[in-house]
């Protein structure tokens, strides 16, 4: 339990701020790429969810009492001396004894913790270069690693009144040998990320159900950390000040923070004629609507569903989740995925690099992939 928890952890934190930072992400995407890269994207959440673990594994468990540990352990400060420890354990028998003798299973675990860090290194900065690519690695690795013993040696830099976790030469050498190891495997990385071949970032794409999918999951998420972060904040500072939540003054404050998720994302498609999401897959609706037909997408899409679940009213939750319905059916059932919101108000969608003002404008089905 104590080695699976703190990846346990790392797991959990990583989805958690893989998901807070899907927006932005998704838009860097889409600006830079031309298009979501979902092979890359994975690549990104897995290089997020390794570095958590990095760190769970440093600082994970943390004591409960650590005036019991003190004095401090003693820095293990000669080499090899695994050697001598993995002979008290039994020795090795065979390739089962690795796992079976815990000495062994600990230097072979450290090892493998860091032969993902090689990988990553030489494959961000030098893949094309075999043997600087190796020596970036394993320097990178020694340096990470050292970065790691002296938190468990100074007690999380003095956080600690002494250190609960051994500095132990010998994984500083194993954590090494591990990115060195790495840097060899950097063409299992390549081959995860995809083909290096550049693509013309400036070029429309088609409006596929995937990219119409992620511009109203972008809007959701806005939406819901932008009103729970304010409502969240709120509710600790009148916690703190003492106020009654239920008073009417503090019920009106929670309302209006609420509140200013869907109306910023009303003022975006009123001064844009599109929703955030909209911008961040690159997509906008044809013909350039007015005034009036801005309100509507607005009211009938993330716009109006979070202004039901702000405000009390009269079947606002029924409301609420029948335009959450009507959004997943027109997603599947409308021409060119333009969506409910647009249907209703008779627009169609595009890919915002379609030029704007051309006679015989590109159907989607002539757009480049």
């Amino acid at each position: 339990m104590g080695t699976v928890l703190p990846g346990v952890i790392a797991f959990v934190v990583g989805t958690a701020l893989a998901v807070a930072a899907l927006v932005p992400w998704v838009a860097l995407q889409y600006r830079r790429h031309g298009a979501f890269g979902f092979r890359r994207s994975l690549l990104a959440f897995g290089t997020l969810v390794y570095a958590l673990a990095l760190v769970s594994y440093t600082l994970l468990p943390l004591p409960d009492d650590v005036s019991a540990l003190c004095p401090d352990p003693s820095p293990q400060l000669v080499p090899f001396t695994f050697l001598q420890d993995i002979a008290k354990e039994g020795g090795l028998t065979g390739p089962r004894s690795l796992l079976a003798n815990p000495a062994a299973a600990q230097v072979l675990f450290n090892v493998i913790l860091f032969i993902p860090l090689g990988a990553l290194v030489r494959h961000a900065v030098l893949r094309r270069r075999w043997l600087a690519g190796l020596l970036l690695g394993t320097v990178v690795g020694f340096g990470v690693s050292l970065l790691v013993e002296c938190t468990q040696l100074t007690g999380d830099w003095f956080l600690y009144p002494c250190a609960y976790r051994l500095f132990d030469v010998d994984d500083l050498m194993a954590n090494t040998a591990g990115a060195l190891l790495g840097t060899l495997a950097a063409p299992l990385v390549a081959l995860l990320a995809g083909s290096d071949r550049t693509t013309d970032a400036s070029s429309p794409r088609p409006v596929t159900l995937l990219r119409r999918a992620f511009g109203m999951v972008a809007d959701l998420l806005a939406i819901v950390f932008t009103g729970g972060l304010l409502t969240s904040g709120t509710a600790i500072t009148l916690a703190l000040l003492e106020v009654d939540e239920r008073s009417t003054p503090a019920v009106a404050l929670l309302t209006v923070c609420a509140l200013l998720a869907p109306v910023g994302q009303l003022a975006i498609v009123l001064a844009s004629g599109r929703t955030l999401g909209e911008h961040v897959v690159r997509l906008r609706p044809v013909p350039r609507p007015g005034g009036g037909r801005r309100v509507v997408r607005w009211a009938l899409g993330s716009g109006g569903w979070a202004f039901c679940n702000a405000v009390d009213f009269p079947l606002s939750g029924l409301l609420a989740l029948v335009l959450v319905v009507a959004a997943l059916v027109g997603l599947l059932a409308t021409r060119d995925r333009r969506g409910f919101a647009n249907a209703v108000a008779g627009l169609g969608v595009e890919d915002d690099r379609v030029p704007a003002a051309t006679s015989g404008r590109p159907t989607q089905e002539d757009l480049v992939d």
